[in-house]
């Protein structure tokens, strides 16, 4: 996301950089990234195969009939859901950084309107609500971008929101989800974004790299534990993802 846009100031509070670091990306009905996203749909939205331990990866032969299906993304937010997700969040929270940390971040919470807040950091990349493929795009952005201290631009997110699309239109568990599934799992994922995204910002802004390399570092450790990815052995461009190198 571009973090020239300031953040607002609600959000700096939201979460110290111990909340975010560390700590496995929490999902609602025990999921895990793994269950989304995997290293084979992964492979096959970004153009590559699995490589062997220590080699580089490598570009897949396109099939002379790719896949046309569409997923059913979208959805109509209930206020019920957007309680309930972030009664969950908080519990869960809790239960990995500490009834003491948590306490700060489920007051934030709830006195705001995270959803309209991520959407106002996201907006300029084309980024919207009602979606669980833009509210991925961006979790993943996100860690990507902790992950190599980079940036991203508005092609970029479309671009990668189009691959995300068509992971999730590979994956059968996906199809089988709700409405209201559909709305939990983005909503989730919009929660996990605002405490990375508040860590990172707030450390740029203290110019504490120190706090950077550990912010980034998790991100790595997260997508490689929970989908087998390695973030900083893909590139972001006009298309999305890439293999880099």
């Amino acid at each position: 996301m571009p973090f020239r846009v300031a953040i607002l100031a609600l959000l700096t509070s939201l979460a110290s950089p111990a909340a975010a670091q560390d700590m496995p990306t929490v999902l609602p009905n025990n999921y895990v990234l793994s269950d989304i996203l995997n290293s084979q749909r992964i492979d096959a939205a970004i153009g590559t195969r699995p490589a062997r331990a220590g080699a580089p990866a490598r570009p897949t032969r396109k099939t002379a009939n790719p896949p046309t299906t569409r997923a059913q993304t979208s959805y109509r937010p209930s206020p019920a859901v957007s309680a309930r997700v972030r009664r969950q969040f908080i519990a869960a929270m809790g239960g990995k950084i500490g009834v003491a940390n948590a306490r700060p971040l489920a007051a934030a919470i709830e006195r705001t309107d995270p959803v309209a807040n991520w959407s106002q950091l996201v907006a300029a990349d084309g980024l919207r609500t009602g979606d669980m493929a833009d509210a991925l795009t961006s979790y993943w952005i996100l860690n990507w971008v902790m992950a190599n201290s980079a940036d991203s631009n508005r092609a970029q997110a479309l671009a990668v929101r189009e691959q995300v699309r068509s992971i999730l239109a590979a994956n059968p568990g996906h199809a089988a989800l709700g409405e209201a599934q559909r709305q939990e799992m983005s909503e989730t994922f919009i929660l996990n974004f605002l405490v990375q995204h508040a860590a990172y910002t707030d450390a740029l802004k203290r110019g504490d790299r120190a706090i950077q390399r550990r912010l980034g570092d998790a991100a790595v450790a997260r997508f490689r534990d929970e989908m087998g990815v390695d973030l900083r052995r893909l590139r972001l461009g006009n298309t999305g993802f890439v293999p880099a190198g």
